[in-house]
């Protein structure tokens, strides 16, 4: 390994560009880049800010094994990371970075670096398994555009709960307003425009959508489930209730009704009424034979909580989401 080799691997594991590393030693970008081609080397006065600035000896700059002026940073470990947050970083690389930034941590030698660079792992991981994750909820869609099934209308709903997540709400907006717009007919896409909206507390009109989708087909499950939700962020519980009983009598399969009716009466102060209702999903759970210790946890929880056998929520409870939520015109 020549000194070439070793100034761009060293760059690398500091995150700098070659501009960059001009900057600190007093050259330019495109000399730094003529080192790591070899067509050019460093001049002899740069070498010890060279290896100062890299925290190395000069000599291990000619070496294949750098060696360091002080302990406590990885170099192997820094070499991993750099080898994943390349853009042709694989899912074995950032196993192995893991696994090395790990096994430091834990035994409670970890330099600053190391900390560096473990939250740059998972923060290089986390947008690549975001844009990973907006390309299937897209095929998805694309997938299910000919039976449109309820999986089907959930990936758009998801669709917009992580450009949500991601800070670009606006384009799940766009998106589903352009479905919309080219079938104003299809209920589906009046309460998938709509469920963006109201994620985006544009409330009045993601009520109006609901309503348009209403109108449309007055018994769509999906339609039926995001008023209800609407009516409950707007204080109007009793309609909120409703809308959510008669999506579920429409499809039993719609549990989240009962998980919706279950909290809406828990911050309703209404105790008893929020008990029973997690007392009829934990039997509904059991009858379709769900595992009962994963799925059934967090219902009896909640019980608890009620109850005051638990340590529930902290904090004052708000005696209505009216509280939160002021309402607006009745759907």
């Amino acid at each position: 390994m020549t000194i070439n080799d070793n100034i761009r691997k060293l760059r690398q594991q500091k995150r700098l560009s070659q501009e960059a590393l001009g900057e600190v030693l007093g050259v330019s970008g495109q000399a730094v880049s003529k080192w790591e081609q070899g067509i050019t080397s460093p001049d002899i006065s740069l070498l010890p800010a060279l290896a100062g600035f890299f925290g190395v000896t000069i000599d291990s700059l000619f070496q294949g094994t750098i060696s360091r002026r002080y302990p406590g940073y990885g170099g192997e470990r820094g070499e991993l990371v750099t080898s994943y947050t390349d853009e042709n970083g694989t899912e074995k690389d950032f196993r192995l970075a893991a696994e090395a930034l790990g096994e430091v941590i834990l035994s409670g030698k970890a330099s600053t670096e190391d900390y560096l660079d473990y939250g740059l792992l998972y923060h290089v991981r986390s947008r690549r398994d975001s844009d990973m994750a907006l390309r299937y909820y897209h095929l998805a869609i694309e997938k299910g555009d000919n039976d449109r099934s309820l999986s089907w209308m959930a990936a758009h709903q998801q669709l917009t709960n992580l450009y949500q997540w991601l800070g670009r709400l606006e384009e799940a907006i766009q998106e589903q307003k352009e479905w919309r717009d080219a079938e104003p007919d299809c209920a589906w896409a009046h309460v998938s425009y709509a469920y963006a909206l109201s994620r985006a507390g544009r409330l009045e009109e993601a009520c109006a959508e609901t309503m348009e989708a209403l109108r449309l087909d007055g018994e769509d499950i999906n339609a039926l489930t995001l008023a209800g939700d609407l009516c409950a962020r707007t204080g109007q519980y009793d309609q909120a209730l409703s809308y959510w009983d008669r999506a579920y009598a429409r499809d039993s399969s719609q549990i989240s009704c009962l998980f919706s009716k279950a909290e809406l009466y828990a911050s309703l102060g209404q105790t008893q009424e929020a008990i029973g209702q997690f007392e009829e999903i934990l039997a509904w759970l059991e009858g379709h034979g769900y595992n009962m210790e994963l799925e059934g946890a967090h219902p009896r929880r909640r019980i608890q909580e009620l109850r005051g056998e638990g340590c529930g929520f902290s904090g004052p409870r708000p005696h209505s989401v009216q509280e939160i939520f002021p309402p607006i015109q009745a759907i």
